[in-house]
């Protein structure tokens, strides 16, 4: 199980950390809180927000780091039964 941690070295910035996580970031963005910007109600008033953090996001943007390419290992070994991620980067896939 791994979470928004295991992407912070890739220069993936977590949710919560003061001044440089999301929802510092998401500041710009003049939200009503953070959490607003995945609510479709948001969306359909302004959706300008969502688009351009998700292009931030967007794949190529960032590369794997080592856990990463490790998880992609123990997959590639057998030896990993699954993975649980809340990440929607994709980089445990180990693809640069």
């Amino acid at each position: 199980m791994v979470g928004a941690g295991i992407s912070t070295p890739s220069g993936i910035p977590d949710f919560r950390s003061p001044g440089v996580g999301y929802y510092s970031i998401l500041q710009q963005y003049k939200l009503p809180y953070p959490e607003a910007i995945f609510e479709l109600s948001f969306f359909f008033h302004d959706p300008k927000p969502f688009f351009t953090f998700a292009k931030k996001l967007y794949p190529g943007n960032y590369r794997p780091n080592a856990t990463h390419y490790f998880l992609r290992l123990l997959h590639e070994k057998g030896l990993l039964l699954r993975l649980y991620t809340q990440n929607i980067d994709g980089l445990e896939r180990g693809e640069p």
